[in-house]
């Protein structure tokens, strides 16, 4: 309850060796807010973005912008229930989280999986664009029913 939110951040002309992931969302965030990570070089990783849904704790992740990304990952976006501190304490409810408002643009990638998201009654998501993607995927299936509001304009995913 004490970690307040994140706000205003701008992560730019960076080049990631190995990382987990090149932007997380973590498991103690509870408010994420006005992100961008641009002009980013990624020569290994695991994931391009990584939302952390934790189901014992409200999080809002939104407004985020993933921009003018070139390299090779694992993941290029993985959202996905995150239980490895999951304790609800004495609440006798499932908080319902939240993002929305994620867009992804202008990147030229390869990666082992695309779309690492995962449909959960923990969490909404809403209201993501795609746009302007060169994807080289060994798993390029995309299930686009998981996300409400979801555009993709000039997606080119070659497996």
């Amino acid at each position: 309850p004490n970690n307040g939110g994140n706000s205003n951040i701008i992560i730019e002309d960076c080049t990631y060796g190995f990382c987990h992931g090149c932007l997380t969302c973590g498991s103690e965030s509870v408010h994420n807010k006005n992100i961008i990570l641009r002009r980013i070089n990624i020569k290994e990783g695991k994931n391009l973005l990584w939302l952390k849904m934790r189901p014992d704790t409200p999080q809002h992740y939104e407004y985020i912008s993933v921009e003018d990304i070139n390299g090779k990952i694992d993941s290029f976006i993985n959202i996905n229930p995150w239980t490895q501190f999951y304790d609800l304490k004495d609440r006798k409810d499932t908080p319902l989280s939240y993002s929305n408002n994620i867009t992804m643009r202008n990147i030229d990638i390869d990666c082992n999986v695309f779309f690492n998201v995962k449909k959960s009654d923990q969490y909404k998501l809403s209201d993501f664009c795609f746009e302007n993607l060169t994807v080289r995927a060994k798993k390029g299936k995309v299930d686009q029913s998981i996300i409400d509001s979801f555009t993709m304009n000039n997606v080119k995913i070659n497996q």
